[in-house]
């Protein structure tokens, strides 16, 4: 049976026929492998219905979140945006994954009204893949919540220990917990509780605090911070990287092994290349695409969302939790 995958095209700092024009590609890559569920609001829904015969399902939103807008009232206002629709066919089980490139704070907000959460997980966290020296390091929260308690930190820390375990990344996923000094003294008092509680529930596992500089070296699997930091860091990363290539470029163009080693650095760092932010905690795939994402970023997102459902991600992390 085809995976079934919902798409939002509304909300985004991208056109509505941007999004779609990924969603048309994919089509034409995956053929009837896939169905693809597709939402907006109109004219958008009558006006691309009309323009492409495709054998997709459409779905009519009454309005949709724009990205400037405060995530909890419009949430509580606009119950049937698009991103609210594609939400709870997520969580009647008519779709097995959702993607969306709006807005984050609404995102997280629309799946914790309308997804149950997994079990002893009282807030998600949105986890991305990065690359470093070794292996691939699962960083979490990188926008969800931006002032967690120290026991929902923990709670961030099993879930990318469940997410990693899950996608055979690691057996024994090391833990390490974002901050400004090695010693467990530092940083704010949140941050010197959870380290106690992150040693006292991974033992040996807890490889105590991380400095941001040591990240990409691969001593550990799981990096574990608040929205806010995560956010911060993800988004420097992208920053450096983006001036290192361009710089690189810039002195060695004409020798192609230079080049060819300086696009591959490019293509595993840079985020259009990646499949998206997941939302981990809920009872459902919830894939967050940056909101500037060019149709490649958005075709990766919709194959990240397409393989975490194929693998059944969620139903293994239950296991793992």
């Amino acid at each position: 049976m085809p995976r079934r995958i919902g798409i939002d095209l509304m909300g985004s700092d991208q056109p509505p026929q941007a999004i779609f024009d990924a969603v048309f590609q994919m089509h034409q890559d995956l053929g009837s492998s896939v169905h693809f569920v597709v939402i907006a609001t109109d004219p958008y829904y009558t006006q691309l219905q009309k323009s492409y015969d495709l054998p997709i399902e459409w779905v009519l939103a009454e309005e949709y979140i724009e990205m400037d807008e405060l995530p909890l009232a419009a949430v509580r206002k606009k119950k049937n945006s698009s991103m609210a629709v594609g939400i709870r066919l997520l969580g009647e089980g008519k779709i097995d994954a959702f993607v969306s490139t709006g807005n984050t704070g609404a995102l997280v907000a629309t799946s914790v009204v309308h997804l149950p959460p997994l079990s002893g997980i009282e807030r998600p966290a949105l986890l991305v893949m990065l690359p470093t020296g070794q292996h691939k390091v699962a960083v979490l929260d990188v926008g969800a919540h931006i002032a967690p308690k120290p026991s929902q930190l923990l709670e961030f820390a099993r879930l990318g220990s469940a997410y990693v375990r899950s996608s055979d990344l690691s057996l024994s996923p090391r833990i390490g917990l974002l901050n400004i000094g090695e010693e467990e003294q530092k940083g704010t008092p949140i941050f010197q509780e959870s380290y106690q509680l992150l040693q006292d529930y991974f033992k040996e596992s807890f490889l105590g605090n991380i400095e941001g500089r040591e990240v990409f070296q691969g001593k550990i699997d799981v990096l574990v911070t608040d929205g806010f930091t995560g956010n911060v860091f993800l988004k420097t990363s992208e920053g450096v990287l983006s001036f290192l290539v361009s710089y690189l470029y810039k002195q060695f163009s004409t020798k192609k092994e230079v080049v060819e080693v300086i696009s591959h650095l490019y293509k595993e760092f840079n985020y259009s290349e990646q499949p998206g932010a997941i939302l981990c905690g809920v009872e459902g795939i919830v894939v967050k695409c940056h909101g500037h994402s060019d149709t490649t970023a958005l075709m990766n997102g919709i194959r990240g969302a397409i393989d975490l459902a194929q693998r059944e991600i969620i139903k293994k992390m239950k296991t793992y939790l």
